[in-house]
């Protein structure tokens, strides 16, 4: 049997990848032309009228941004406890509680809204809007977190136990051991799962639809406008997510170098 060549290879490659964004692509494409479009043809003044005609997108273009900051420090929070578990876990091959911590992460996330949805329904309905979002924000962050412990997992093997106990018989205590010693190893580690965190959570649907009541988020409504066809206006906000999904991806791969190539010199 004869061996493929290495061209042939990479061309099918670069086909697949071809045909994996071309869909985004188009959809960037056609926001990005909408979004021209406004500029060239409106004025600040009337792009804010467009906006409060659309009486969903003013409070979504708030509110979605805020709730992934919370998701992120509540993630990163939760993750890093989480990760101190896992690693208690691991040494004594405790592996079902582990994966039960895990399952926020690895339930489909309709199922997850049903279920936050089933436990507090009563709850929400009594805190109204304000307390739907928070619970968008606990539940996304409760499938961030266990991505955030995984990656932070990764982090504490890079952590010297000896250096602890020198520390320590230096009389040096836990605080400042975690703050000059732990932490600055687990930084670039914190970074990138906390850009995953946000990632997940502006592009979050599912969560946001079932729990966050009256309250509409963006996805909800770009995606509602856009299958309704309402107004180029979502359009442009398709190109707008687009491409702050492209800043962000850019955020993890700066991070991605940095967990490659670790700084030296961390007690400065």
């Amino acid at each position: 049997m004869s061996r493929v060549p290495s061209w042939m290879l990479q061309f099918i490659g670069l086909l697949l990848v071809l045909f994996l964004l071309l869909p985004i692509g188009a959809i960037f494409g056609l926001g990005l032309y909408y979004t021209l479009g406004i500029f060239l043809v409106a004025d600040a003044s009337q792009m804010m009228a467009a906006l409060g005609k659309e009486s969903g997108i003013a409070p979504a273009l708030l509110q979605t941004p805020l709730i992934a900051i919370a998701v992120t420090l509540l993630a990163s929070a939760w993750g890093l406890a989480l990760s101190l578990l896992w690693r208690h876990w691991i040494v004594r091959r405790h592996y079902f509680p582990l994966m039960a911590s895990a399952l926020p992460f690895l339930l489909p996330r309709f199922g997850l809204g049903a279920l936050f949805l089933l436990a507090c329904l009563k709850l929400a309905q009594w805190g109204g809007n304000a307390l739907g979002l928070a619970l968008v924000a606990a539940s996304q962050a409760a499938v961030a977190a266990p991505l955030i412990a995984a990656i932070l997992c990764l982090g504490w093997r890079r952590v010297d136990p000896a250096w602890r106990e020198a520390a320590l018989e230096a009389g040096a205590d836990e605080m400042t051991i975690f703050r000059r010693l732990t932490f600055p190893l687990l930084k670039p580690f914190m970074g990138f799962g906390a850009i995953l965190a946000m990632i997940l959570s502006l592009g979050d649907f599912y969560l946001g639809n079932a729990l966050s009541g009256d309250t509409l988020l963006l996805p909800g409504a770009i995606l509602s406008g856009v299958a309704q066809n309402v107004s180029p206006l979502y359009h442009a906000l398709v190109a707008v997510m687009v491409l702050v999904d492209v800043v962000l991806l850019a955020l993890v791969t700066r991070s991605l170098k940095r967990l490659a190539h670790p700084r030296n010199g961390i007690l400065s």
